[in-house]
């Protein structure tokens, strides 16, 4: 090889090193750049999301109070907020309060009332007089609305309207009282039979041998029994 092919054949060489080593550092820069942004991007995220409450039973949202409103967020975004009438706050489970299975409704109280609120449609599903409570069936629990009562399913549905004076209800069914009549309800929610007695009350129901025993409990305790086989009362 001739000594100008030779200084030739050098000075590709080193361009060509020198090309691939700006390459290799562009390369590093981006990926340094990509690392910064991430590791930045995460400890933001973190001290969002520390930022948040957690919903009780909720795992889908937390939340933040701002401006006398509840805000809600889904892995540090904002979705949605409430407007508190008063100071407000999200409830505090009680060991007899009915929990809904449905992290879209959460309930907040407000103004002495606890609001179902939806997050998802941004708006009031219920206004109760009180938080849910349990019944010994966990399919169901009890809400009253302006001093009535209605039977309210896991999925936050009003599945009987709020019109009652006092519900009671246990695995197989459901029993209420109206303007001294009774209803006995099976485990959907379906009427079976009604019955007028006459009484007002509490109700308080019972099973055995594939009898419900309904008690109205006033100045005096009046029972009533309900064959589950017939779907009629015995007495």
């Amino acid at each position: 090889m001739s000594e100008n092919g030779n200084k030739n054949f050098k000075m590709q060489f080193v361009d060509k090193l020198i090309v691939s080593l700006i390459g290799i550092a562009s390369l590093f820069a981006v990926i340094l750049t990509f690392i910064t942004v991430n590791y930045k991007y995460k400890k933001m995220y973190e001290q969002q999301m520390a930022a948040l409450t957690d919903i009780p039973y909720n795992e889908t949202y937390k939340y933040m109070f701002e401006n006398n409103s509840i805000k809600f967020y889904q892995n540090a975004k904002e979705v949605g907020a409430y407007k508190c009438t008063t100071d407000c706050q999200i409830t505090k489970f009680l060991s007899n309060q009915f929990i809904i299975d449905n992290d879209d409704l959460v309930p907040i109280i407000d103004n002495g009332k606890v609001i179902i609120f939806s997050i998802k449609n941004m708006e009031n599903s219920l206004i109760l007089d009180e938080e849910p409570q349990t019944s010994i069936n966990n399919k169901y629990g009890i809400v009253i609305i302006n001093n009535k009562y209605g039977v309210i399913n896991k999925k936050g549905k009003i599945i009987l309207d709020s019109i009652y004076d006092d519900i009671d209800i246990n695995i197989s069914h459901i029993v209420t009282l109206l303007n001294g009549t009774i209803y006995v309800f099976d485990n959907n929610a379906q009427e079976l039979i009604s019955r007028d007695v006459q009484l007002d009350g509490d109700i308080s129901i019972s099973e055995k041998n594939d009898n419900i025993y309904i008690n109205i409990v006033g100045d005096t305790t009046v029972t009533f029994i309900f064959d589950t086989k017939t779907n009629n009362f015995i007495n």
